[in-house]
């Protein structure tokens, strides 16, 4: 009597009913394959309620900035950060840099805080991008790659150290 294993029958493999999301290749965003079984839950006004609030919120921001300018002292409190060290922070200026933007003084808005503006055009390009998805029904797959968010965090720790040099003045808020 043999002790060997009898060979097991072989077992069809079905295929799993979710499938696998491979990322497609992008330089900044990942974006999964979409489900091709999923269909949008809302109508596309219920989807389009979360950019509108968006939109909503950044005129009453630019509203609010425009009618109380934080560029007079006494309007806004100062900065945290600014306060108990006596450095500018990344954000400093970022509230005069938008007013100025309320004005048109782009040139200005560059003055108070140029890494603020160059943050608000990319943040503009994502919100866009998720309005263009919650309009057309596309599934929310983008995640932002590592090393975005890592070049994003070096970048910002860079300003805050540059801006704070003795010879790098034209980078402070004053």
């Amino acid at each position: 009597m043999s002790l060997a294993k009898a060979p097991e029958p072989a077992v069809e493999r079905v295929p799993s009913p979710v499938p696998r999301h491979r990322p497609r290749r992008g330089l900044f965003l990942l974006h999964s394959q979409p489900d091709p079984h999923w269909r949008p839950r809302h109508t596309r006004a219920r989807r389009m309620l979360g950019p509108a609030m968006f939109v909503g919120a950044g005129i009453a921001t630019g509203l609010m900035l425009h009618t109380v300018d934080p560029r007079e002292p006494g309007h806004y409190p100062t900065c945290p950060f600014l306060a108990v060290t006596g450095l500018y922070c990344p954000g400093c200026g970022a509230m005069r840099a938008i007013a100025s933007l309320t004005d048109g003084d782009v040139p200005a808005a560059l003055g108070y805080n140029p890494f603020a503006m160059v943050a608000l055009v990319l943040l503009i390009g994502i919100f866009v991008e998720w309005a263009a998805r919650q309009w057309s029904g596309r599934q929310k797959l983008m995640t932002a790659r590592p090393w975005v968010i890592g070049l994003f965090a070096v970048l910002t720790v860079a300003f805050w150290i540059a801006r704070n040099l003795p010879g790098m003045t034209w980078l402070s808020p004053a």
